[in-house]
């Protein structure tokens, strides 16, 4: 056995039958890509708990090898209705970091709503079209800039998405004033859903499904109360985010703290802040093989499932 202090972190988020679903059009995992990718990692790696990756960085616990960690991000009851089962038959842990406002207030977060706005509108043209009407409407009482000025600043591709679709994320998630950005995500998403409460019912986990796989051995961290960008908020706005989630936290009877950065967006101060909460570990989205020492604790990278065979 070696004395390793990496390992390797995977990320999850959908994780679903999505051929057949009502919104194929949503990036995610397939189930039987899911079981694939578990009877790969099995041959390949050994399964580790947050446990011994939080023992591994303040108590020098060795791992062995090729030690592996599964995470899933956002809370989906899909992670308790799919995932779970196949977790809990291979004898698995996954950390699963649920934000906490949809949980408490049966509320559907803007991150998903955008989701669900580019999977169920005919094409992207026509919400990117929407979009600009509502900023022409809204630019004189707002201050906004036009709406060609925006396209241009943050119509940018990435590695998962074209360049209208970063630029609907962008443009709804966090560069419009919030006021202005939620008036607009409610306005696209109300035409498409609606009952919001009834959707996040059945789209979120629940308190009951949490407390089952804690009972078999998962473990719960923070993603937020409502999976805002940490580097965008104020400080008061930033400690309502901390606070919140330690109260979800405290309610799910979940003693030690993680937090895994909405968006993967985090800095220097989000750092501070956490760190005076309590928190023992960060996870990033940045890629690569998490470094578990004190000094990267706040820092751990992650791969995406899509960086493995499945």
């Amino acid at each position: 056995m070696m004395d390793l202090k990496n390992c390797k972190i995977v990320m999850y988020h959908y994780v679903r039958p999505i051929k057949n679903s009502l919104d194929p059009k949503i990036k995610g995992l397939e189930i039987e890509g899911f079981k694939k990718q578990i009877e790969y990692f099995s041959k390949k790696f050994r399964f580790i708990s947050a446990e011994e990756v939080i023992e591994s960085i303040y108590n020098n616990k060795t791992l062995s090898q090729n030690s592996i960690l599964l995470t899933f991000d956002d809370g989906f009851n899909d992670h308790y209705s799919h995932v779970f089962p196949i977790l809990k038959k291979n004898n698995i842990q996954g950390i699963f970091f649920p934000p906490a406002e949809p949980i408490m207030n049966n509320k559907v977060l803007d991150v998903h709503k955008i989701h669900f706005i580019l999977a169920r509108y005919e094409n992207e043209n026509e919400i990117i079209k929407e979009i600009f009407n509502f900023i022409s409407d809204n630019k004189e009482k707002f201050n906004l800039k036009e709406p060609k000025k925006y396209f241009s600043e943050l119509a940018i591709s990435n590695r998962f998405d074209t360049k209208e679709t970063i630029f609907i994320k962008r443009i709804l998630q966090r560069e419009l004033p919030k006021k202005v950005r939620n008036e607009l995500t409610d306005r696209l998403f109300n035409k498409i859903v609606k009952n919001e409460s009834n959707f996040a019912n059945e789209f979120y986990l629940t308190f009951e499904q949490i407390d089952e796989m804690k009972d078999e051995g998962m473990f719960f961290g923070s993603h937020g109360y409502k999976h805002e960008w940490f580097t965008h908020l104020g400080e008061n706005d930033l400690d309502m985010e901390m606070a919140k989630s330690l109260e979800f936290l405290a309610k799910i009877k979940q003693d030690v703290k993680t937090i895994c950065y909405p968006y993967g967006n985090f800095d220097d101060r989000v750092i501070s802040k956490i760190k005076k909460y309590d928190y023992k570990i960060g996870f990033t989205t940045e890629v690569g093989d998490a470094n578990l020492t004190k000094e990267d604790a706040f820092k751990l990278k992650r791969y995406d499932t899509n960086d493995f065979p499945q």
